[in-house]
């Protein structure tokens, strides 16, 4: 749904915006309960990986930031790909998408403490 109203809410005016704002703090709080829940309990970690897939996906769309979708699109297609054999070499590649992950998450934080 985030998504559909992402591609199209520039057609539509104020409404559209309107909707947009109201699904992303819909999701804002839906995505801190799933958080919250899944840094205390045992998934799995490829349900791991896809629950920060979907984290990342919520975060490029609500931000306008390149490294964030850059960093989405390379999350979906190395970690993916190297977590299903992990050797030393897929263990570095991963090692660097979550460095960038995580100094991407420090500016969104960042950005946002500038806001408040």
């Amino acid at each position: 749904m985030r998504s559909n109203l992402d591609q199209n809410h520039k057609k539509g005016g104020t409404q559209k915006v309107k909707d947009v704002l109201f699904v992303d703090v819909v999701l804002e709080a839906q995505i801190r309960a799933l958080t919250e829940k899944i840094m205390h309990i045992d998934i799995g970690f490829e349900s791991y990986l896809r629950e920060c897939s979907l984290l990342l996906a919520n975060l490029s769309m609500s931000f306008e930031w390149n490294e964030i979708k850059v960093l989405k699109e390379d999350w979906d297609k190395i970690v993916f790909d190297c977590s299903k054999n992990l050797n030393l070499d897929n263990a570095r590649k991963l090692k660097s998408v979550i460095d960038r992950a995580k100094q991407a998450l420090g500016e969104v934080n960042d950005a946002l403490m500038g806001v408040i």
